[in-house]
């Protein structure tokens, strides 16, 4: 959604390109992927593929330092591999859970809850709200759901912040169906 990378310099007309192909790549490389295939290294693999070859990215490295977002810190890095083992545990409980029968709104918040879960963690350098969007996005579509695309910022950080001091998904999740609802 930001036109800067996370040491505050804007990507080049050229980096926004790459990025943008990047993303519609791992759409299409994505969609054949089971979601209880979602773990770790997968994971880091997407963060490449999303990364578009920019070093500065640092593609697929788990964070070693500390880092803030907004008004946030990222989970402590000795943490970070503890908490997406958690995440994923949770999400492969959950999204079991939803195959033996659910409603396109609790696919929609389980893929909502993943995707602001994986942003509070905030578990690599730089991109990770692009991997949470593709996330959330792979997840919709294997639910069978289209996937919403964010178009008002100050919107869904609201909901994000909501939901990182909170944990309540309630805002995010009005924001979300708004962005759905704008798609079609």
């Amino acid at each position: 959604m930001g036109h800067l990378s996370s040491d505050g310099r804007p990507f080049t007309p050229a980096e926004l390109s790459a990025l943008e192909r990047a993303a519609v790549h791992l759409s299409l490389a994505s969609l054949p992927v089971p979601p209880l295939a979602l773990d770790v290294p997968l994971l880091q693999r997407w963060h490449v593929l999303l990364s578009a070859g920019l070093p500065q990215l640092r593609p697929g490295q788990l964070r070693h330092t500390d880092i803030t977002f907004g008004s946030f810190f990222g989970t402590a890095p000795a943490l970070i591999p503890t908490h997406l083992q958690t995440l994923i545990q949770v999400h492969q409980v959950q999204w079991t859970d939803l195959t033996l029968g659910s409603t396109d709104d609790e696919v929609l918040e389980h893929a909502t809850w993943v995707h602001a879960e994986l942003l509070r963690i905030h578990p690599f350098w730089d991109g990770n709200g692009r991997l949470a969007r593709h996330l959330q996005q792979w997840l919709c579509w294997q639910g069978g759901l289209p996937a919403p695309h964010y178009q008002h910022r100050p919107s869904y950080l609201a909901g994000l912040n909501r939901y990182h001091h909170t944990r309540d998904l309630t805002l995010l999740m009005d924001v979300t169906r708004q962005a759905l609802a704008s798609t079609s």
